[in-house]
């Protein structure tokens, strides 16, 4: 059978339509358009995107647009429960997302303790089967900063418990193989967690607050400020002689302040009420706390200083059954808690009972997803160990470690203190930007970081041709110079070279209108190069700092110390392109003649680990970096503490410098700021020494500002920055000039300008260098401060701490409280 062609059937199909009658064949032709306008409409329904979702389109050509990152990153999701993994922050003065690392969480619920990662939906069972999980913290840490081992709190259920017995047992972090257990003599507890070598436990049936000591866990005192009724369910040691509480209160919440030094036993000492309606936990996140309203289904940001609560996120008031939180941590700004479903006490530890996870950006108050984890059971904490000892009382980052603050003082003032406008990141962060505004401010952020490129290309540019234009002059003042770069590896530049003539004698900056190197939150280089004010009245600091500034390196600052000096700003500094925060942020001249000679005329074997462990005090655990880093240098410590910043020491021979050191920090930092010193030392550099090139890595560059002050230098001291070394890591590209002119550089520095009783404040997470090739024997004192006060603990002559793993641990009977 031969068969029949497809046109030959249409054909066909056509002759028949012509024997319909008129009217059939109109009715034909609407049918056929209406068909037509239907399939026109479902294909451009198709296009038409919900202005929240992402565009695939964009994504796999790579050309979504930098405006809607944030957008994307809220509403990508999986299994159409809310959004993705984690929200994108886009970082001040770039178009890029700020880096992160995977989230890994330590969760704790009425049946098991398991981890779950958050960027692949994956868990690993540490333990279950003997009871319910609370308090998380961790215990050992190896060398290279990888957790060992978690502690945890194990106790019978409430349902017809068979025994009383409450453990705190350690656990490898890998294999949940129990590795210890100490029995502890607490009644329901709700929480443990850790600060150095203290652990605090919330006895809630006993209202007590236990204080242990790490890692022995052995009971150091009691603390019964509380009745049962009251129910302690969060602890949050902040500070090192005081612990928050929170009050779940079976109904109204407060959080409280508890003196655990206070005389003649400790007291709460202040009161925040109204925190929410059976609330729990409390995670400070820059200068607030976070708590959830966990019977409104709410988490609120409240305000320390006020006692101002205000509700920053809540689930929808109509779910069926009404949803009850529990546990809480902040990793990258994202607050990620538990979602339960309250029931009664026989059903709270039932298999069945799944509880969820939620994670809502804080920044934006969005939530950005929510999803069934297998808790069997109530979810009770959420914790992330392997970043700090803090992980449920304070931010975290996913890089490790205490997260930077949101800048913002206490009553919405700005840092300084000054009563400002709060910018918009600051007040989304307190809960009072809506996510637009937000939105709006990254994009004119990535506005401004173009604008600021261009005229680094530009300026750059010009200054290099300039170079290049009278290479052939002061070649001989150089040579020395030059030599030593070829020595230790890096190339000297004229404009940015090394020594007092290369940085200082540049002609000052012809006047004009132009913003002044730190006088705002954001200071760009104008193009008629302005006058440069700089806090210090000297033609070449200015004319040095002028340089940089063309060069690209001009100071961000933010915020102001209570003596009035601007600071550079830490967020911009705590990023990859730390260079972006500036290099050297000059502040002031100080009068160093009486610390100048009490430094010459001490005894010389002051300056010896022998003396000072006899006399002062010594951190053991610590020798290796200096003798790779800073073979030479000589230290002798006032201040010190770990990397956290959270312990803060001050030693014996602080008094020896006192009269003549502090009269010096009140002129730069302000009597109302000296509590936030964290580290203060002498550094002393012997002739033909020499600090190599690093960059500080530690908290305490993180979380605090370098200021230095020079108080015996010479001409023949340079002290150099390598901006550029880092931005090559990064693949920055600022000119074909520069690149082509850097070719055959290992590092590529520039001198800084320094004088004896010269301030100013060092990026310190940018890399630097310090070569001594005069005969002097260089004394640089050494200031970190921070930008929230410390309570610094004192140290008795003789005292040998140990630096564990970043940590600084004191002999508990060696340290006194301070003055």
């Amino acid at each position: 059978m031969q068969a029949v062609p497809v046109r030959g059937k249409l054909g066909h199909a056509s002759k028949s339509i012509k024997h319909l009658s008129p009217r059939a064949r109109r009715l034909l032709s609407l049918l056929f358009l209406g068909g037509v306008f239907f399939f026109a409409l479902l294909s451009f329904s198709t296009r038409v995107r919900d202005p929240e979702a992402s565009n695939s389109h964009s994504d796999k050509n790579g050309e979504a647009k930098a405006g809607s990152a944030l957008r994307r990153a809220l509403s990508s999701g999986r299994g159409g429960v809310s959004t993705g993994a984690s929200a994108v922050h886009l970082q001040a003065g770039t178009s890029e997302p700020a880096p992160r690392k995977p989230v890994r969480l330590l969760l704790a619920s009425h049946n098991r303790l398991f981890w779950y990662s958050v960027d692949n939906d994956t868990t690993q069972v540490l333990h279950e089967g003997e009871g319910v999980h609370y308090g998380v913290f961790p215990g050992d840490f190896d060398g290279d900063g990888t957790l060992k081992s978690v502690w945890n709190v194990i106790r019978p259920h409430n349902w017809h418990p068979k025994s009383s017995v409450e453990h705190l047992v350690e656990l490898d972090a890998d294999s949940g193989k129990e590795l210890s257990r100490v029995r502890i003599k607490s009644r329901f507890t709700h929480d443990a967690v850790r600060r150095g070598d203290r652990v605090f436990l919330a006895n809630t049936e006993g209202g007590e607050v236990q204080e242990l000591q790490f890692p022995s866990m052995k009971k150091l005192r009691s603390m019964a400020l509380f009745t049962l009724k009251q129910h302690v369910n969060t602890l949050a040691p902040l500070e090192a002689d005081s612990v928050w509480v929170v009050l779940h209160n079976l109904g109204k919440s407060e959080a409280v302040k508890v003196d655990l030094a206070a005389d003649p036993r400790p007291r709460v000492v202040a009161q925040i009420k109204g925190v929410g309606h059976k609330a729990h936990g409390l995670v400070a996140w820059g200068a607030s706390f976070v708590v959830l309203d966990s019977e409104n289904g709410a988490l609120s940001v409240v305000d320390p200083s006020t006692g101002e609560v205000k509700r920053h996120f809540k689930f929808p008031g109509e779910e069926d059954p009404p949803k009850f939180l529990k546990g809480l941590c902040v990793v990258d700004d994202v607050a990620y808690f538990g979602v339960n479903v309250w029931g009664s006490r026989d059903s709270r530890d039932s298999p069945d009972n799944e509880a969820e996870l939620a994670a809502v950006d804080l920044v934006s108050g969005q939530l950005l997803w929510r999803r069934r984890v297998p808790t069997h059971g109530l979810l009770n904490i959420v914790a992330a160990p392997q970043l700090g000892e803090a992980s449920t009382y304070r931010a975290m980052a996913s890089s490790g470690g205490v997260a930077g603050g949101v800048g913002v003082g206490a009553g919405g003032a700005d840092a300084s203190g000054s009563g400002g406008a709060v910018s918009v990141e600051d007040a989304a962060a307190l809960g009072t930007a809506t996510a637009k505004e937000v939105a709006d401010s990254a994009r004119q952020h990535r506005v401004a970081a173009e604008r600021r490129d261009s005229r680094r290309r530009e300026a750059l540019a010009k200054h290099h041709a300039e170079a290049g234009a009278g290479a052939g002059e002061g070649a001989g003042s150089a040579e020395e110079g030059a030599e030593g770069g070829k020595r230790h590896g890096h190339r000297q530049r004229r404009g940015g070279g090394r020594g007092k003539e290369a940085s200082l004698e540049e002609p000052a900056a012809s006047e004009g209108a132009g913003a002044s190197v730190g006088s705002g939150d954001d200071v760009v280089v104008a193009a008629a190069k302005p006058r440069v004010a700089t806090g210090i009245e000297d033609e070449g600091v200015k004319a040095a700092t002028r340089k940089l500034m063309d060069m690209g390196y001009t100071p961000k600052t933010k915020g102001r110390w209570a003596s009035g000096h601007p600071r550079l700003d830490l967020k911009v500094k705590d990023t990859p392109r730390a260079f972006e925060a500036g290099i050297q942020l000059p502040l002031t001249t100080v009068d160093i003649t009486k610390l100048r000679d009490l430094v010459l005329n001490m005894p010389d074997d002051m300056w010896t680990p022998e003396r000072q462990r006899r006399e002062n005090a010594a951190v053991d655990g610590r020798k290796d970096n200096m003798a790779k880093f800073k073979p030479g240098v000589e230290a002798l410590y006032m201040v010190f503490s770990d990397q956290s910043t959270e312990h803060v020491y001050r030693f014996p021979y602080y008094d020896y410098f006192k009269e003549a050191i502090e009269p010096i920090l009140e002129k730069v930092v302000g009597k109302a700021d000296m509590n936030k010193v964290v580290r203060l030392q002498f550094a002393r550099m012997k002739p033909g020494s020499e600090i190599k090139l690093h960059k500080d890595m530690g908290g305490y560059a993180r979380f605090a500002h370098r200021i230095h002050l020079p108080i015996v230098t010479h001409p023949n001291v340079s002290f150099e920055v390598c901006p550029n070394e880092d931005g090559r890591k990064l693949g920055r590209r600022m000119s074909q000039a520069y690149n082509a002119a850097s070719l055959g550089a290992e590092h590529d520095c520039v001198s800084i300008p320094m004088a004896e009783g010269m301030v100013f404040e060092l990026n310190n997470r940018v890399s630097h260098l310090v070569l001594n090739k005069s005969n002097v024997k260089r004394v640089q004192m050494v200031v970190d401060v921070a930008e929230d006060p410390r309570s610094p603990r004192r140290l008795k002559p003789g005292t040998i701490c140990n630096y564990e793993r970043a940590v600084m641990v004191c002999p508990q009977e060696n340290t006194l409280p301070d003055y």
